[in-house]
């Protein structure tokens, strides 16, 4: 009997032994992002996009290219190589869109995004985090408009959100700056700032009292305050400062000359790296000048230094091909007509040659020749967004200026897409008014230089 049952389990024993040698254990991820080169891009691509914001600027193509990768790890890991490639590239073109509804997100809602950026440099996400995050929600559902085509759907949620916004930035800073401020002051006071350093201490307890006026006076106002209370937190510090460092001098029984020599030493410290010696057998005011004529010398070195490689860089980051392009489209325009900038791989067209009615903004026969210009070089980039923005000289009206620059805007906009048939989802227009001058106002050179349509052709 135990012969049999030995006879029996043992060919099984061999099966299940074979089997799993037969087995080959499945990839890791980062195995799998070694051997599929695709699939790397992928992950690499979707880690910039979040880093610039995609996943709220074009949440729809983002989360469609999120869920492409981990379909590309699943296949990977099923050894299905062909179907894993297959949707990693998916993956890619998702996220190739979504720059593109991003870069008209970023246009369309640019007030809505910096009201966003004070927000945070409030601490608004770790102050008030659930308001943060549902008003990051909100966003994304607006930038879900953009990638539909709901431009006008996407411009009518803009103001909600400006105003949420503003109100977490005021309640942050309420929580935030001002409160670290009143403790800044606190401090200082416990440590005996108003009798070693009372000035000091009384500026910031002065600009305290102007961050709490301003809020009184105007809760709008809040990068206003912000100032006032980061000043009067930086002076309270400056006292708790003042005042260690004058309790270092009693402490050390410092007479008069020993304080001016250890100024002296500090100087010569903050000098050694000029490599010469501070004059210091001259009058202390032609101590301070020449160290700071020094100090602009070097300045200006690395500003010229600076400008130079960046335009080195830029011009290496252009291939042939698009300088080759940035070139034609300027050599389109007389100086008559436009100005044409590069702008790294960008082209800003400052078309000052349009003709119209005064008051008016219909785009004439007399404009066609320009407009076609236009078309030919937005058509040089298929791939690119439109930026086109109007702008008017400072005469009349503020409000009229800017409605006025917005209806040229809107027409440019309407001829490229009426006549040049370039996508309206790749177009975006806005109406400055007499906000941006490129020249002065009081001649009448400078205002008809100030009264022209830019086309910002942004490329991917």
């Amino acid at each position: 009997m135990i012969k049999t049952r030995r006879a029996f389990w043992f060919p099984l024993v061999l099966v299940a032994v074979f089997a799993g040698c037969a087995t080959a254990p499945k990839l890791t991820q980062e195995q799998i992002l070694g051997e599929y080169e695709q699939i790397s891009k992928l992950d690499k691509s979707l880690k910039d996009a979040a880093a610039q914001d995609l996943n709220d600027l074009a949440p729809e193509g983002y989360r469609t290219a999120q869920a492409a990768f981990e379909n590309a790890i699943s296949e990977a890991r099923a050894d299905r190589p062909g179907t894993a490639n297959a949707a990693a590239a998916e993956g890619l073109q998702a996220l190739a869109e979504a720059r593109q509804h991003a870069s008209v997100s970023r246009d369309l809602l640019r007030d809505v995004l910096e009201a966003r950026r004070k927000a945070y440099e409030a601490s608004a996400a770790s102050i008030f985090p659930v308001t943060t995050v549902d008003l990051d929600a909100d966003l994304r559902k607006v930038a879900n408009l953009v990638e539909r085509g709901r431009l006008d759907d996407a411009k009518n949620r803009r103001q909600n959100l400006i105003a949420g916004y503003e109100q977490l930035e005021l309640a942050s800073l309420q929580e935030g700056t001002v409160d670290a401020a009143q403790t800044a002051i606190a401090d200082a006071k416990k440590n005996d700032a108003g009798k070693f350093a009372p000035k000091t201490l009384k500026l910031a307890e002065e600009e305290m009292g102007l961050a709490q006026s301003v809020l009184a006076a105007d809760r709008t106002k809040t990068e206003k305050a912000n100032a006032h209370a980061s000043r009067a937190k930086w002076l309270a510090e400056r006292s708790m400062a003042i005042t260690e460092l004058i309790r270092e001098f009693d402490r050390r029984d410092y007479t008069p000359e020993d304080t001016a020599l250890w100024y002296q030493r500090q100087l010569s410290e903050i000098s050694a790296p000029l490599g010469a010696p501070l004059p210091f057998n001259e009058p202390n005011r032609n101590v301070v000048l020449g160290l700071q004529q020094s100090i602009k010398d070097l300045m200006k070195q690395r500003d010229e230094t600076a400008a130079q490689r960046s335009q080195y860089e830029q011009e290496l980051s252009l291939t042939a091909e698009q300088r080759a392009a940035i070139d034609k489209v300027q050599s389109l325009f007389t100086a008559a007509e436009a100005s044409v900038y590069q702008q790294r791989g960008n082209v800003l067209i400052s078309a000052h040659g349009f003709h119209f009615q005064p008051g008016g903004s219909e785009i004439g026969p007399d404009n066609f020749v320009l407009m076609n210009k236009i078309i030919q070089a937005v058509n040089t980039f298929p791939d690119s967004t439109i930026a086109i923005s109007g702008h008017t000289d400072s005469t009349g009206s503020a409000e009229v200026n800017r409605k006025l620059s917005q209806a040229r805007a809107e027409n440019v906009a309407k001829f490229l897409v009426d006549v040049g048939n370039i996508p309206a989802s790749r177009i975006i227009a806005t109406g400055y008014g007499a906000e941006k001058p490129v020249a002065s106002n009081d001649t009448p050179e400078g205002r008809a230089t100030n009264r022209r349509v830019e086309i910002l052709i942004k490329n991917p």
